[in-house]
């Protein structure tokens, strides 16, 4: 009875001690990945805002709404990594067998590690599911919100600038802060075409509309269909044009659990199955971290990332590979699945 109680003991503290260095390292790989990905998206929107494709204003919202999104994709990783480093170590400094010395296996590593995998699992799938799609889909709006006044200002000089629509275009000769010298504008909206020409165009923001001021010019309506046009020249003329802006409602708890109603098939599938691969990735890692004393317990790095490489490619290829028509083609990110659930076996 003695020894009994003594073994469980031991099984407690190997149980504990496992799980500590498994999430710490995970935490810390976690740490790095976030932010070498945030200096990443950093960079590119930058250089968004650089070539006048983005507010720069709008940077440091963006890259907050895309938080979610970065660590549901980097928690199965980190923690795959955080189990593959604990483990192997575990192994080169010969540590291991003091928990198999109380009659431990790998499959019991597997279980000690369970609870812990849940708990990124559910962290991940409430990420997946239902925060990080809509924080996303917010980071697009914002991307492409311009009032029609910011698109003006992003406007260069003798170049054929489309907006809205392909078919709706502007061409200025010269650029004068908000003065356009020399311009062409061509508009069409419910089979109604306008074509402007004007010596110049002012133009100024009012809050929930911005003033085009045209001089000295011709006005054209429907000159290019058949049927009734209107032709006329003016000296000046003021036109309000609405800014288009999309609203984005506050960050609410219902709105966070609307947007997967939305999603397509594919996405939900994809959302699923980045959870899923947490439990896949605890038993490969486990496997995969056996290393011989003098190999180094980094040996078993390069053939986890690889392995994890080659399951996010193949299920990336899986949802891309989804068609509506095809009768089979939801199956093939759960083969994914199932190919790495067979190679652990």
């Amino acid at each position: 009875m003695h020894q009994s109680s003594q073994g469980i003991y031991k099984t407690n503290i190997l149980f504990r001690s496992l799980n500590a260095e498994v999430f710490k390292s995970t935490l810390g790989i976690l740490a790095i990945f976030f932010i070498l990905v945030v200096g990443s998206r950093f960079v590119g929107y930058f250089e968004q805002a650089a070539e006048g494709t983005l507010n720069p204003s709008l940077i440091y919202k963006i890259v907050l709404l895309r938080f979610p999104d970065f660590i549901t994709l980097l928690i199965p990783l980190s923690f795959f990594l955080g189990l593959v480093i604990t483990i192997s170590r575990l192994y080169a400094e010969r540590e291991i067998y003091g928990y198999f010395s109380v009659g431990l296996s790998r499959n019991d590593l597997i279980k000690f590690l369970i609870p812990q995998a849940v708990g990124f699992f559910l962290i991940t799938l409430t990420l997946s599911i239902y925060i990080a799609p809509y924080t996303k889909e917010l980071s697009r709006e914002l991307i492409s919100i311009d009032s029609f006044e910011e698109q003006l200002e992003s406007i260069k000089p003798k170049e054929l600038i489309s907006f809205n629509k392909e078919d709706n275009f502007i061409y200025v000769n010269s650029k004068d802060g908000n003065s356009l010298k020399d311009l062409v504008l061509y508009m069409t909206n419910q089979n109604i075409s306008s074509l402007i020409i004007a010596d110049e165009l002012n133009y100024q923001d009012i809050g929930q509309s911005t003033i085009l001021e045209f001089k000295e010019g011709s006005f054209y309506q429907d000159i290019f269909y058949d049927g009734t046009g209107v032709i006329s020249e003016f000296g000046n003329l003021r036109i309000p044009v609405k800014n288009d802006l999309k609203t984005i409602s506050g960050l609410s708890l219902s709105k966070l659990f609307d947007f997967s109603e939305e999603s397509s098939t594919s996405e939900i599938y994809w959302n699923i199955s980045i959870p899923i691969t947490i439990f896949i990735l605890l038993i490969i890692g486990v496997y995969l971290s056996k290393v011989n004393p003098r190999q180094g317990r980094f040996s078993v790095l390069l053939p986890a990332i690889f392995v994890y490489i080659l399951y996010l490619s193949l299920l990336i290829l899986g949802r891309e590979s989804y068609d509506s028509e095809s009768t089979f083609s939801h199956l093939y990110i759960w083969f994914v699945h199932l190919i790495f659930i067979i190679f652990t076996t």
